[in-house]
């Protein structure tokens, strides 16, 4: 009998994949970094792995940038700037990254669109839909739709490659920063009279990227120790890190959405800076139910969890079955539904309490997994959740992901309790959007997508099947 170490077999077939990435090239590079961030898919070896493809990318030449320059700007970067280093100390799938200095002597980071991107990024573009196609036949993930995660990839790469559009964002979280008077976190500023669609010029932060320090702590060259001589508390950076989306999220309601540690620079004392705001996210309506969630899942208090979850999550429902019922039944009929279903609920989530404290203790998920995952099994609810929502939620995953790697005791628990201590109830409340009435739909459709829950739930839950039948019964 032949046998094999199959976390031997799974590390093979890990490295396999990135280096399938990385002799693509271009979009293809991108696609495998955003995988890489999918935490709640891929298992975490893969994800380490794929980490290693926002290292270097070789550089294009000094004749391509100074080209790039008299398209854009008309004139060559010596004429802009006081000094132009030509080498550039960063570059990746999209752009590469040069130092300079401006004539009243600030040193900025010059960001410089690959030549030609674009006319490689769609045929990348046509080779990854082709790819999706046949991997949503043949290597089909409940959770990972291909077709639609690539057609997510497109949409960020679109949005990525547009700088204008990129320097909007960052000057929106550099005010949002600077009027909360964050100190531990710097976002650069932006020079918008010398950006354009291809180049971007912001100020320069002096720091080791995230995905560098990794690397070589995965190599066991680096660790916390040797790091904290070199300035940088690596432990108190991922705290730093964690409580500054939540702000953004909460309080900001305007986020950056592409935590990926390229982005991310260590600097001394635990402080960190923000770059590449191609992406970001807002806020979803009702941050405060959403709170109480998070806050009740942190604490262990399954009963509000149910409760809350359904109060942020369940409009699509809400609007569903308040469509069905007769226009006289009035609204408290339907909260009455609504909390029948948080009850299902929270019979779920004490069967799987038990076994999720086992995991977290072993480190095997963490917390922001265990949402994930969650998040999976009340697809049964027919919920939807809004797209900002979800992206806020992945984002957190995977900071949650890289904060484990840079501090074994992290705790996202903790970290969310923190955050709430800090921001009050009022403080949210007075933030949120409030309660927002659910839209009467066609009565004839509601029937129809009720139908078809109700046959969905019949094969998945019967227990739930008989809860919705049964009330829905007694007003038709």
């Amino acid at each position: 009998m032949f046998s094999f170490n199959s976390n031997k077999n799974r590390e093979n077939k890990s490295t396999f994949i990135k280096n399938f990435f990385e002799e693509a090239g271009g979009a293809f590079v991108k696609f495998g970094q955003i995988l890489a961030l999918r935490i709640d898919i891929l298992p975490k070896e893969y994800s380490l792995d794929l980490i290693e493809l926002f290292d270097h990318v070789k550089p294009f030449s000094d004749e391509d940038v100074q080209r790039i320059f008299y398209e854009e700007l008309g004139v060559a970067p010596k004429k802009i700037f006081k000094v132009f280093e030509k080498t550039p100390f960063a570059s990746a799938s999209f752009a590469q990254v040069h130092a300079a200095k401006l004539n009243n002597g600030n040193v900025v980071a010059v960001k410089i669109q690959r030549p030609r991107i674009w006319e490689e990024v769609k045929v990348d573009f046509l080779l990854i839909d082709i790819l999706a196609f046949f991997a949503d036949l043949f290597f089909k993930i409940e959770a990972l739709p291909w077709r639609e995660f690539a057609q997510e990839f497109k949409s960020w790469t679109t949005k990525e490659l547009d700088y204008l559009l990129e320097a909007e964002n960052m000057q929106k979280i550099y005010d949002n920063a600077t009027m909360q008077n964050i100190k531990d976190v710097i976002i650069p500023k932006t020079y918008h009279h010398l950006t354009t669609k291809r180049i971007l010029v912001q100020d320069y932060i002096d720091g080791v990227p995230l995905s560098r320090v990794l690397k070589e702590m995965r190599k066991g060259d680096l660790n916390a120790d040797k790091l904290m001589k070199m300035g940088i508390d690596i432990k108190k950076a991922s705290h730093t890190l964690t409580q500054e989306i939540m702000r953004q999220y909460f309080i900001d309601g305007f986020f950056h959405a592409d935590p990926h540690p390229g982005n991310i620079l260590l600097l001394n004392n635990g402080r960190i800076g923000l770059i590449d705001f191609g992406i970001v996210g807002e806020t979803a309506p009702k941050r405060y139910a959403f709170m109480k969630f998070m806050l009740a899942g942190a604490n262990n208090n399954y009963e509000e969890v149910g409760y809350n979850f359904l109060q942020f999550a369940g409009s699509n429902l809400e609007q569903i079955i308040g469509s069905i019922l007769p226009a006289s039944i009035d609204q408290e009929k339907i909260n009455d539904f609504m909390k029948i279903l948080s009850k299902h609920f929270l019979q779920y989530c004490k069967q799987v309490e038990k076994q999720t404290k086992k995991d977290l203790e072993v480190m095997k998920i963490d917390y922001t997994t265990m949402i994930m995952q969650t998040l999976k099994f009340v697809n049964r609810y027919q919920i939807k959740l809004p797209k900002q929502m979800m992206i806020f939620i992945r984002c957190l995953s995977v900071i949650s992901f890289l904060s484990k790697e840079m501090d074994y005791y992290y705790k996202a628990t903790n970290e969310v309790i923190q955050f709430f201590e800090k921001y009050s109830d009022e403080v949210i409340l007075k933030k949120d959007v409030g309660y927002i009435p659910y839209k009467r739909m066609n009565r004839e459709e509601a029937l129809e997508r009720l139908n078809n829950w109700l046959a969905y739930l019949a094969e998945t839950d019967s227990k739930l099947y008989e809860i919705v039948n049964g009330y829905i019964s007694k007003y038709n």
